[in-house]
């Protein structure tokens, strides 16, 4: 890992991948909500089309090609999710840094 020089060109830059991502990240947010929805729902429609025992039929649904997908789509969703929300994280952090950097200077401490 790398230290990155913070000046004013690097917070500008981090500012301008926060406001080119919110978009991305808001319509990832929204799609990590509709897999854990449409997990539930497959979960559940799968166990009530089953028979036996609620073992069983929980079995069945956790078993059955319809979850595995679900699930699959749920894993790709939120690694993407959580791919970019750390990206953004990181920019966030370099724009507060520099600010409490700036407020250290203004004050004479730095």
């Amino acid at each position: 890992m790398s230290l990155e020089k913070l000046d004013e060109s690097r917070v500008e830059q981090a500012l301008i991948v926060l406001s080119q991502t919110d978009e991305q990240h808001a319509y990832l947010s929204g799609d990590l909500k509709r897999c854990e929805a449409a997990l539930k729902q497959v979960k559940a429609k799968i166990f009530l089309l089953s028979t036996g025992t609620v073992a069983e039929r929980e079995a069945k649904a956790e078993a059955s090609d319809e979850y595995a997908e679900a699930i699959n789509k749920w894993i790709k969703s939120h690694t993407d999710f959580h791919i970019l929300n750390n990206d953004r994280l990181h920019e966030i952090r370099v724009s507060e840094i520099w600010q409490t950097l700036s407020a250290n200077r203004r004050k004479g401490s730095l």
